[in-house]
Order: C-alpha cells, then structure tokens, then sequence
C-alpha cells in the first residue's frame, strides 16, 4: 500500500484514539452524588431536586433504599456547575394500591418533613462545582427557625 492510502486510514485511526481517551463525557461539567439521612436514619426513598438559582435546567434524583442518590438533568448523568436550592421529598408508600374511585393511590404518609419540599423552606443551599461533588444531604425533624406549618406556599 503506498503512504497516501495509509494517510486516511491513520487520521481515522488518530481520531478513534483521541474519542477513547477522551471517552463518552455528557454535556454537563459537574455531577453530584450523596446520601439523604433523617436524624440520622437513611431516607429510603423519594426524590431530590437540585433547582438553580440562575436561569438553568432543574436537575433531580431518585433515592435508592441505603439513601443514596446521583443526579440527572433529563436523561443525562450530571448537571451544570453553579448554586442550587435543593428539596427533598420522601413517603412511605400507599396503603392501598388504588383509590376507591378506581383510580391511582393516594399519597404515603410523608417520612421528610414539610419544609424540605420547597425551595423557599429548606434550607439546602449548595454550590456545585465542576467535576464530581459529594453532597450529603443530613436532614432533621427539628423544624427550621420561623416555620409555621400554616403558611406552606
């Protein structure tokens, strides 16, 4: 074979080796992954959403049964760099598994207080950095300063 039909075959070969040591990084320059407690306790189930503070995709998790968790922003692993409100959300599941009606169950009892669902009451302020963040997300049933259960938004 002479050196001009090498040429072809050696860029795609320097180019299959520049993607493979690369690898196959999603379009988000960070991720997080952590565990959720209650006092403690592992929260054995639920979701956690990291919220941006600055225009931006809202990214979530869903909390395995140890209480850990990876973040995702739609179907990609990871999300942007940045500050983020975080909520949680956890319940026991329903009693039943269909309403009377026929329809879907109602809600479990919650196991996360009411605070944490919102991002106005939870008090979880964090910064995400680039690269792989660890962020354990230690929750109580001490109620924050201030919250009235009344005034829920």
């Amino acid at each position: 074979m002479s050196s001009r039909r090498l040429r072809p075959i050696a860029a795609m070969a320097g180019f299959a080796a520049c993607v493979f040591v690369a690898g196959c990084g999603g379009p988000y320059d960070a991720s997080v992954s952590g565990t959720v407690t209650l006092d403690g306790v592992a929260v054995p189930r639920g979701t956690v959403s990291y919220h941006p503070t600055a225009p931006g995709p809202a990214a979530y998790a869903r909390i395995e049964e140890d209480g850990s968790y990876s973040v995702r922003t739609g179907r990609e692993e990871g999300l942007p760099s940045g500050e983020y409100l975080v909520t949680v959300i956890s319940s026991e599941p329903p009693a039943v598994s269909q309403s009377a009606a026929g329809g879907p169950p109602p809600p479990g009892r919650p196991i996360t207080p009411l605070w944490y669902r919102t991002t106005e009451t939870s008090g979880l302020r964090f910064t995400v950095q680039p690269g792989h963040n660890e962020i354990n997300l230690e929750l109580t049933t001490q109620p924050p300063a201030g919250w009235n259960p009344g005034r829920r938004r």
